[in-house]
């Protein structure tokens, strides 16, 4: 074999480890095997080449918010996860995930950082512009009983014994 074929060949199989020709399916499928198996930077990553290469997709909108669920519920790092869940609502307003993101944040505010105005600020948004969604009613709850204990609400004592 002479050398331009095996160094043409070697070339083609190393881009090709990359990913660089890999779909956005393929990019997203094995950041979620990467993330169920606890590796959840490397997810990050995958799921970063399909927002940054593949943006157009449908799968971009569900990396991004796959992005700010490691952040949240994986890493724990809550302003991150606020920061990407914001992200998919500036990147993708037309995408189905923006309801979910626009209550996470909420919720994170709420019930992580304990900044119950910013919560307010947006559990409201979320009602004013879903407020047919699935998630409506338990946005309603939030900000009924927001800045309460569990204790203190009464649709939950039963679960504190």
């Amino acid at each position: 074999m002479n050398l331009k074929l095996f160094i043409t060949i070697f070339i083609v199989i190393f881009i090709a480890g990359c990913g660089i020709f890999k779909s956005a399916e393929d990019l997203y499928l094995e950041a979620e095997a990467k993330r169920n198996s606890g590796n959840s930077k490397e997810a990050l990553e995958l799921l970063r080449k399909i927002t940054n290469k593949f943006s157009d997709h449908d799968k971009a909108s569900k990396a991004q918010y796959l992005i700010a669920e490691i952040y949240y519920r994986d890493l724990r790092d809550f302003s991150k996860a606020i920061n990407e869940y914001e992200n998919l609502k500036q990147k993708y307003p037309e995408s189905p995930q923006v309801p979910f993101s626009l209550f996470m944040q909420g919720f994170i505010y709420a019930n992580m950082l304990s900044n119950f105005e910013k919560a307010r600020n947006y559990y409201e948004e979320f009602l004013n512009k879903f407020s047919n969604h699935e998630l409506a009613q338990s946005v309603t709850f939030e900000l009924k009983y927001l800045g309460l204990e569990v204790q203190d609400i009464p649709e939950l004592k039963h679960l504190i014994k």
